[in-house]
């Protein structure tokens, strides 16, 4: 990749899952554990464990939030089967399903296969998260080859970078589109208005697209090297390994890593749902480019995907927008007056846009 830059404007474009949602991919936890369970040729503690809950746990397919409530509910069993008159009131929410995904895993009675320490089940369970990776990335990879995904993240990857600055040769119906193809083309192509791709998502960023340079922070299906894990301010001690922090200096050798250090023009958040649990990469990017003082725009997009349900939609970006910068402001520890007028300085600025993109033309 040529990492020239000779870029008009430096942008940097965030995308979570919501981005290959509308490129057409089944890449949720949810198509992914319907497939395993239509081919019954996938025997994993965690799919157990999500199928056995699926009823009563309205997010049975978070499997990284499995992760931790499988290993907290074992810590417990464990106690439990090493003084049962001391634990006899123990009936914590879930108990049942763990016990039942490892009998699902094993094929046997729960006391012939339970590990008898705590070590050995965290190796298990280290082997199963890694064979749940394998078996996902092989999923994802037969999904983009049966769906126009390819065609569709190039499409969308060249529209996000030039929206704002080159709207002009987005806003078209499918033949004037078509029309102007050469011309976003040599446009992208010379680098004006090439972006940094910061993804989420285990899927590639179209080399087509013309990115200045791709980071796929959680690792790639392409370099077979994705990983999950659980929320490093979740963990204890004994649970570090399964943390994404963790696993991430595990992958140092990552090929592409973007320098947040850069005064960018503008950030573009799309697809992400902005969670918690990722708070800590974007107080990073925030703090490295001194969002407070600089002049970076944030651009934040969304998709209405259910008419019916437009304002419950819109409201929840906003809401979503407006939590993210509130707690990024609480970091603001040596001017605290500064993160509490954060957001109202980036409005008055012009530099805080949340908004809906049209996403018509993909899959045409």
């Amino acid at each position: 990749m040529d990492t020239t830059d000779n870029r008009k404007v430096k942008q940097l474009i965030i995308l979570g899952n919501g981005f290959d949602l509308t490129c057409g991919l089944k890449s949720q936890y949810t198509d992914f554990y319907n497939s395993v369970e239509t081919s019954k040729q996938f025997n994993n503690i965690l799919v157990n464990f999500a199928k056995r809950t699926s009823k009563q746990n309205p997010n049975w397919a978070d499997v990284e939030s499995n992760v931790l409530d499988f290993i907290k509910l074992y810590k417990q069993y464990f106690i439990y089967i090493q003084d049962t008159e001391q634990n006899k009131e123990f009936e914590p929410k879930y108990f049942y399903y763990m016990l039942r995904a490892l009998e699902d895993k094993y094929k046997q009675n729960i006391t012939e296969s339970t590990p008898n320490d705590m070590n050995s089940f965290y190796k298990i369970l280290r082997d199963e998260v890694t064979d749940f990776e394998k078996r996902l990335a092989t999923y994802l990879n037969s999904q983009i080859l049966d769906s126009n995904y390819i065609k569709n993240s190039r499409r969308f990857a060249i529209s996000l970078c030039l929206a704002e600055y080159r709207d002009d040769l987005l806003r078209a119906d499918e033949e004037e589109w078509s029309a102007k193809l050469t011309e976003r083309k040599l446009l992208m192509k010379g680098g004006e208005y090439a972006a940094d791709f910061f993804t989420f998502n285990y899927t590639p960023v179209s080399e087509d697209a013309y990115p200045h340079q791709i980071q796929n922070i959680h690792g790639s299906i392409d370099e077979e090297n994705t990983i999950l894990g659980i929320d490093f301010h979740e963990a204890e001690d004994d649970l570090l390994e399964f943390t994404k922090t963790y696993r991430l200096l595990s992958h140092s050798q990552v090929k592409e890593r973007i320098d947040f250090s850069q005064k960018f023009d503008c950030i573009k958040f799309f697809g992400h749902s902005l969670g918690e649990a990722d708070y800590s990469y974007f107080q990073s990017i925030f703090d490295g480019l001194d969002l407070y003082s600089a002049k970076t725009k944030l651009f934040f997009y969304f998709q209405v995907f259910d008419p019916k349900r437009r304002p419950e939609i819109i409201s929840q970006n906003y809401h979503a927008v407006s939590k993210l910068l509130e707690h990024y402001g609480k970091t603001f520890k040596s001017n605290p007056d500064h993160g509490k007028n954060l957001m109202h300085k980036l409005i008055l600025e012009g530099r805080l846009t949340v908004k809906e993109l049209d996403c018509s033309l993909l899959n045409k």
